[in-house]
């Protein structure tokens, strides 16, 4: 009995963390969608075929969708809903990364990186997409089913770290040699 308490408490523990992170990335994604507004606006525009005139209020209301589901995920009582947005918002990138991919858009800007982005889109945007839904899905299903507590000032630090680890991911996937399968 005492195990299986200790592994939900791992479970609800990990949970917290990963819905940490995941509010980190949706802050800072929203936030940077907000300040680099003109970069976005195009981006919007070019790769989600969004209308030149609807892409300021695109950017607005996807910014805020991310920067509401990061709160709801750092509050324990709302952390489902957080995950549930949070999941939406990974599969609709996803889902547009896929599409760009099907239509031969490769060198399009998915607007994926915090800097300009100067390699095609590939099987890495859409794996690390649907890592990131079914990241936010299992926070969503976990919190649904059972508490977790609040997230602790050392989670958000681990989940700025991770934050970082993620960055620096991005930067290595983008290096010539990796993606054309040189090593010289």
């Amino acid at each position: 009995m005492a195990a299986s308490a200790s592994m939900l408490e791992v479970i609800q523990l990990l949970v917290a963390q990963l819905a940490a992170f995941q509010a980190v990335l949706l802050l800072a994604s929203g936030l940077h969608k907000l300040i680099r507004r003109h970069r976005t606006q195009t981006i919007v525009h070019e790769f989600a075929g969004v209308p030149r005139n609807a892409a300021p209020l695109a950017v607005g209301v996807v910014a805020l969708a991310e920067l509401l589901a990061s709160l709801l995920l750092l509050m324990p009582s709302y952390r489902a809903a957080g995950g549930v947005l949070a999941g939406l918002i990974w599969a609709s990138y996803l889902l547009l990364i896929l599409r760009a991919i099907a239509q031969g858009r490769r060198n399009v800007d998915c607007g994926c990186t915090f800097g300009a982005a100067q390699r095609p889109l590939g099987a890495y945007q859409g794996v690390r997409n649907g890592l990131l839904t079914s990241a936010a899905l299992v926070v969503a299903a976990e919190c649904a089913v059972s508490a977790t507590g609040p997230v602790t000032p050392s989670q958000i630090l681990a989940a700025c770290a991770l934050l970082a680890l993620y960055g620096a991911l991005d930067q290595v996937m983008a290096l010539r040699p990796l993606r054309s399968g040189h090593w010289a």
